[in-house]
């Protein structure tokens, strides 16, 4: 019995990198906002995921540009060829405007300089997730969600955003432990 169970060959998880591009607004009247995203994650036994995704964004209203940074949990589940997913999530925004980006890009890319606002909070997306080419170790994949991000201090900025989003990207199984 004890030999069964040791060699049975475990199950690993597998790595996921998603690209695309997102559409937003926000509870400010007319801010829209666009741009694009990456996801990288790691998913378990097909199930839930832990993932980061990051992006950046080009909003409306004070003509800023919005850098995101989330961590999350994302639990799947599978219908046939397609997986459904709700992610929940922590964010750190950047919000800066296009003036203060000309100044100083290098400042903007690493989240320090003169007029960038610092915000924290969390959100949640509803996906699909729909495997078009590859096999059980490498996959190709449509992914698409709809999202919500708060934040506690309005004052700052918006309260609430709202998107969508699409994109392309893969997973790719690791092999089992011996």
């Amino acid at each position: 019995m004890l030999g069964l169970l040791l060699s049975a060959p475990a199950q690993a998880g597998e790595i996921q990198l998603d690209a695309g591009l997102n559409a937003k607004a926000s509870t400010w009247r007319g801010d829209f906002g666009a741009g694009p995203q990456l996801r990288f994650g790691y998913r378990f036994a097909e199930v839930f995921a832990l993932d980061t995704v990051i992006w950046e964004e080009l909003s409306s209203v004070d003509a800023r540009l919005n850098t995101g940074l989330t961590f999350g949990l994302t639990g799947f589940l599978r219908f046939d060829a397609v997986r459904t997913s709700l992610r929940l999530f922590f964010i750190h925004q950047h919000e800066e405007s296009l003036v203060s980006v000309s100044d100083n890009p290098f400042g903007a890319l690493f989240g320090i300089g003169a007029g960038i606002r610092h915000r924290a909070g969390g959100g949640a997306a509803i996906g699909i997730e729909i495997p078009f080419e590859g096999d059980e170790d490498f996959e190709w994949v449509v992914v698409s969600n709809l999202n919500l991000t708060l934040f506690p201090d309005a004052a700052l900025g918006p309260a609430a955003y709202f998107g969508v989003t699409g994109g392309v990207g893969f997973n790719y199984a690791l092999p089992g432990l011996p």
